[in-house]
C-alpha cells in the first residue's frame, strides 16, 4: 500500500499509541481508490457482530459503525501476517486509549482537510495479556472498557483476532507484531457525516494495545 502514508517508528524505541498507521491520500481524486484498497481486508466473518446505524434529513447524510473493520485510518498491513507461535506467552499492555482522525473535504476542494486528537492514553499499570496456544486471558487494571476473560481466539486471515462465541469465532480487532516484537491491538469506530453542497466529514476512533513481551515469565 504504498499509495498511503505510513507513520513509522524509530527501531529501539516503543510504540507511541499513533504510530504505524495507513492513511488514504489527502487528495479528493483518490478518494474511492484509496479508501477501496484501504478496506479491502474486509471480512465477513470477523465482522459478523458489526453494527451500522444510518440517519438521513433533507440536507445531511451519516452513518455510525461500530464492532467493524471499516475505517480511514488502519494498521500498517506490514505487520499482519506474523509466525503465530511468536504471540505465545504472557505480555505487559505498555499502553492503551483511544486517538481520532477526522477527514474533511469542502466543495470544490481537491485536498482533504486531517486532524488528530488523542482521547485517552495510559501508558503505565494497565495490566497483562497472555496467550496460550487457544486461549487468551486479559488480566486489565482499573478498565472498564475491557472485561478481563478467558476466551478461546483464533488469528482469522493473518490480522484479525477473533474470539469464540455463540455463533463461532468473530471480532473485528486488527492484530499486528512490529520488528521490535511489540503487539499491537486496534478495533475501529467509524462514522461519517455529509451536508449536500458543503461538507463530508468521516471520523476514525481507534482504540489500542500495545503489548511488549513481559520480563516477568
Amino acid at each position: 500500500m504504498v499509495f498511503m502514508l505510513i507513520q513509522n517508528l524509530v527501531f529501539g524505541q516503543d510504540a507511541q499509541l499513533m504510530d504505524y498507521l495507513l492513511y488514504p491520500r489527502l487528495d479528493s481524486a483518490y478518494w474511492s481508490e484509496d479508501f477501496e484498497r484501504l478496506n479491502a481486508d474486509y471480512s465477513k466473518q470477523a465482522n459478523r457482530n458489526q453494527t451500522c446505524v444510518f440517519n438521513e434529513t433533507n440536507s445531511i447524510r451519516g452513518r455510525f459503525c461500530f464492532n467493524t473493520s471499516t475505517g480511514h485510518v488502519k494498521l500498517d498491513s506490514a505487520l499482519h501476517h506474523f509466525p503465530e507461535e511468536k504471540l505465545l506467552g504472557k505480555w505487559d499492555v505498555i499502553n492503551f486509549g483511544a486517538f481520532e482522525v477526522s477527514d474533511s473535504l469542502l466543495p470544490d476542494s481537491k485536498q482533504y482537510f486531517r486532524s488528530s486528537r488523542i482521547l485517552h492514553e495510559r501508558q503505565s499499570n494497565n495490566g497483562t495479556v497472555t496467550f496460550t496456544a487457544d486461549r487468551m486471558t486479559t488480566a486489565l487494571i482499573d478498565n472498564e472498557e475491557i472485561p478481563n476473560k478467558t476466551k478461546r481466539y483464533k488469528i482469522l486471515e493473518g490480522k484479525f483476532l477473533t474470539t469464540k462465541s455463540m455463533c463461532g469465532y468473530c471480532g473485528a480487532t486488527f492484530i499486528g507484531m512490529t520488528k521490535d516484537g511489540l503487539v499491537i491491538l486496534q478495533d475501529l469506530t467509524y462514522r461519517t457525516a455529509a451536508h449536500r453542497g458543503q461538507y463530508l466529514i468521516v471520523k476514525t476512533v481507534v482504540r489500542r494495545l500495545i503489548l511488549r513481551r513481559s520480563s516477568m515469565m
